[in-house]
């Protein structure tokens, strides 16, 4: 018995449906349903026409055809992309069932085109709105043809009743039933615990409720650790500092204790004493720097990116033999004025500081797309080697002796962070000989951080 219900309902073809597929499936069990009901329907129609008379009627004989193309129909169908064809046959056919019998039951005053209503939600579930609307138009043309027959020909008549007025009322009583029943079934379906897709989306939602109290846990926990991350930083920075500035001041006194008797020689490792401890306060700063980058921001305010430029260079200090050359097109934005010039100022800074020419030229140009702006920085230096390319973004990493450039290894790895952290990215082009070119994309909407929290649907 089992293997019988298996066959009847096609569970083989159902199952062979992909699992995550919810809108194929769904619509599959529907079909499912809407054949059963109107084979039987039908039949029913077929015997109730055909009982009055002895000999065998057309208009039945025709219903009976119908309702065996529904359901061969329903067994025919071997391939998911055949799906669509075969649902709008059957609702095409069922059409034909509800106006072929309404001739012989009153044309449009018969309550079988209460039918009409099943039809079309139907139409709707299995076809999509597209569908629906063509066989909605197929409806109303029906209806039209059925009351110019009913008003003005004689095609129609109740001879399924045999005239009878007990039985029209009766029939029409059963048919408004069972049409009430039929839709009322379908939209429960839909909005029942049955119903795949908001049964799936049900364990969707309670599954996502259990996440967010999860990541709500979470993130108190992350922003409790955080605020003791930032003041542990802060206490050992200054524990750190305490005892360089007492070598540096010790250094200093002895220094000065000695005087002329200080021989050239340990002159030089005092003075290399201090340098390292300028270098270790230098480095301790730098590192906060880093870890403090993404809370250094300002209000988004209107930009005029040449007019910045310009300033930066003047606060980091131009050199005399440095020219700074700004492209045309540089824009008027709106954006975080103070990560920006944080930007520019490392990249400006390091095109002075690591270039080995004697006249230093230094190229800003810009490039926009629908989305961002593209920024490029470029100097007549040494250049990069292309193996140093992501190399020279890392915390720490320099491709110079500090005893030659003194630098601390912070200041691309801070840029490459505020940079990711507007929605941007950051990258060298250089052959290694004849200077860089820094470029950045920086967003003209800034990207909005993702929330810890996933937003549960809800279900009504």
């Amino acid at each position: 018995m089992k293997n019988i219900f298996r066959f009847l309902f096609r569970k083989d073809f159902y199952e062979s449906i992909p699992y995550e597929d919810l809108m194929s499936r769904q619509r599959f069990t529907l079909y499912r349903i809407f054949t059963y009901t109107a084979f039987l329907a039908s039949i029913a129609s077929a015997f109730q026409i055909q009982a009055p008379f002895k000999e065998v009627q057309t208009v039945p004989v025709v219903l009976v055809a119908l309702a065996l193309i529904i359901l061969t129909n329903f067994f025919l169908v071997k391939r998911e992309d055949k799906l669509p064809l075969a649902y709008m046959i059957s609702i095409f056919v069922g059409f034909l069932v509800v106006h072929i019998q309404a001739y012989s039951a009153g044309g449009l005053i018969n309550s079988g085109t209460i039918y009409l209503t099943v039809l079309l939600m139907t139409a709707f579930m299995l076809l999509g709105t597209k569908g629906g609307k063509w066989f909605t138009v197929m409806a109303i043309a029906s209806v039209g043809v059925l009351f110019y027959a009913t008003e003005f020909t004689t095609w129609t008549s109740y001879a399924m009743f045999q005239n009878d007025i007990h039985l029209i009322r009766q029939d029409a009583l059963s048919t408004f039933i069972l049409g009430i029943f039929l839709v009322a079934a379908q939209s429960n379906y839909m909005h029942s615990g049955k119903n795949v897709i908001i049964e799936r989306i049900t364990i969707q939602k309670d599954q996502l409720e259990i996440s967010n109290r999860k990541l709500q846990e979470y993130t108190v926990h992350l922003e409790r650790t955080n605020r003791e991350l930032d003041k542990f930083a802060s206490i050992v920075s200054h524990d750190l500092k305490a005892p360089l500035r007492a070598i540096g001041n010790l250094t200093g006194w002895i220094e000065e204790d000695a005087g002329d008797t200080l021989v050239p020689e340990a002159r030089a490792h005092f003075n290399m004493i201090k340098q390292r401890v300028t270098r270790m306060e230098d480095l301790i700063n730098a590192i906060l720097d880093y870890s403090r980058a993404d809370e250094r921001t300002g209000e988004d305010v209107k930009i005029v990116t040449s007019d910045l430029i310009t300033e930066t260079m003047d606060f980091i200090g131009k050199p005399e033999n440095a020219t700074l050359e700004i492209h045309p097109g540089m824009p008027l934005m709106v954006s975080d004025k103070i990560r920006l010039q944080q930007v520019f100022s490392n990249l400006l800074g390091n095109a002075v500081k690591y270039n080995d020419k004697e006249n230093i030229h230094i190229e800003v140009s810009v490039k926009e797309s629908d989305s961002h702006w593209e920024f490029s920085v470029k100097d007549n230096g040494p250049g990069i080697e292309e193996q140093y390319h992501e190399k020279v973004f890392v915390i720490f990493q320099t491709l110079n002796r500090r005893d030659d450039v003194e630098s601390t290894g912070v200041g691309l790895a801070i840029v490459k962070k505020i940079i990711e952290d507007q929605g941007g990215k950051i990258w060298v082009e250089s052959d290694g000989k004849t200077g860089s070119d820094f470029k950045f994309t920086w967003p003209k909407v800034k990207k909005v951080k993702d929330s810890i929290l996933i937003a549960a649907p809800i279900i009504v």
